[in-house]
């Protein structure tokens, strides 16, 4: 016999609905301590109609408080267990999704324009905004939300007016998972500046030194920026040779601006890794020389255990679909060991033979994670992630279900689907288990 447990990790309370405690009677709430447990018989965390406004659902085994054995508690502040087991939230229900506001907007409690809605029902938020999300949509069985994101709060001391759930326009918000955005689903023709060599961006097309600190930023070779648009020229004229940028993501603003200038001749501005500013020079033609090896761009860094550069942009087997980059997160996540190396290797071995069967192109969200980045997205304490066995995964055309379901016959080590995001597979080379199904 299996023993479940409700451990309560953080002073809370249990509510008969899930809603915030003032819109409850007395009777319908229990204040709880941090550190109690309850056995039970179930739990759950959504249901056909989606999440529990960011609580667990649970049922109490023998026994009940104020007459009922069927509660619920938010989700940040409790945990449940097996037999010592920590099943909820497990590795795929950790890693928290995060909505990220582009422009001051306004939060809607119904997808309808702000003019049909009381203003019980709007919130104001300002650009820049951050808040975890317990789960989003874009759509239920009845279709889309007219344009917008549905979401749902994870930690109850960010909900807004007392509500986890709320509306947003998509065009005024996106949602990232590790540091990428996936939703609303990105332009494949998204411009991108490619920083070419160390320099700095400024706020005005002027050499630095005539400029206060706070108008310079340091930015480092190899570093990519996704772009609203670009300009080198204005109706005064040129910008002085630099490029006038305008970052599309409002977590990627530099010193909380987005718009900034580069000097032409150290970046340069791509679309589907086609140059398209400054525009190439034509070369004279040269007569045949033997191949040689790869002249990679992207940002250089050193791996535990090597005595070579490796790139960003590099292949992490040789002839492979997987960058060194997509491993590292841009080279901002150097592996600490060369352990963790070695793991990258393996599961990029793997990913490439699920790729070549499945015959279409892989995004990897999230692989290798340190501790401290790990905490940060709220990745589980025992991740694979930390080892660099596991890559979260998005595959164009197909939801995180399908792309396991492709691979589950032959894959040795985890798969997960994720039940916040249902895009994205969770593939490790640890040991062999499933969840999410």
């Amino acid at each position: 016999m299996v023993l479940r447990v409700l451990r309560i990790t953080k002073d809370t309370a249990f509510k008969l609905r899930p809603e915030p405690l003032r819109l409850l009677a007395s009777q319908e709430q229990r204040a709880v301590m941090a550190g109690t447990s309850y056995e039970i018989v179930s739990y759950a965390y959504a249901d056909i109609n989606g999440s529990f406004n960011g609580h667990i659902k649970f049922s109490l085994k023998n026994q009940s408080l104020n007459g009922f054995n069927t509660w619920f508690v938010p989700s940040s502040h409790a945990q449940v267990e097996f037999d010592g087991v920590v099943v909820y939230p497990q590795e795929d229900q950790e890693t928290l999704p995060v909505l990220w506001i582009n422009q001051d907007t306004t939060l809607k409690r119904r997808p309808l324009d702000s003019g049909g809605l009381t203003a019980e029902e709007l919130a104001p938020i300002k650009r820049g905004t951050s808040l975890k999300l317990h789960s989003y949509a874009f759509a239920d069985a009845q279709g889309d939300f007219n344009s917008h994101i549905k979401f749902a709060i994870y930690n109850q001391d960010d909900f807004i007016n007392g509500f986890s759930t709320w509306f947003v326009y998509d065009r005024h918000a996106f949602v990232e998972f590790d540091g990428d955005v996936v939703y609303p689903p990105e332009d494949p023709k998204i411009l991108v500046l490619r920083v070419l060599e160390t320099t700095v961006v400024k706020r005005r097309p002027v050499p630095a030194s005539t400029l206060p600190p706070s108008d310079v930023a340091d930015i480092s070779k190899g570093t990519l920026l996704k772009l609203d648009s670009y300009a080198y020229a204005d109706a005064q004229g040129s910008f002085n040779d630099h490029i006038k940028l305008a970052i599309k993501y409002v977590n990627d603003n530099i010193n909380g601006y987005n718009t900034w200038y580069i000097y032409d001749r150290y970046a340069r501005v791509e679309q589907n890794d086609v140059v398209v500013y400054p525009s190439p020079k034509p070369k004279p033609p040269k007569p045949p020389t033997p191949p040689s090896p790869p002249a990679y761009l992207g940002r250089a860094f050193k791996l535990p255990g090597n005595t070579s550069t490796f790139y960003t942009d590099q292949p992490i087997i040789p002839g492979g679909s997987f960058l060194w980059g997509e491993a590292t997160k841009n080279a901002t996540r150097i592996p600490q060991t060369e352990d963790i190396v070695r793991n990258i290797l393996a599961l990029a071995r793997q990913l490439q033979r699920a790729r070549n069967q499945i015959d279409r192109p892989f995004t990897i969200n999230s692989w290798y994670r340190p501790p401290a980045a790990n905490a940060a997205v709220g990745g589980a304490s025992r991740s694979q992630h930390l080892y660099g066995r596991a890559a979260d995964v998005r595959v164009s055309g197909m939801s995180g279900r399908q792309v396991a379901n492709a691979v589950m016959l032959w894959w040795d080590g985890g798969v997960g689907v994720y039940s916040n995001i249902p895009g994205i597979v969770h593939l490790d080379v640890g040991p062999k288990r499933t969840w999410g199904f």
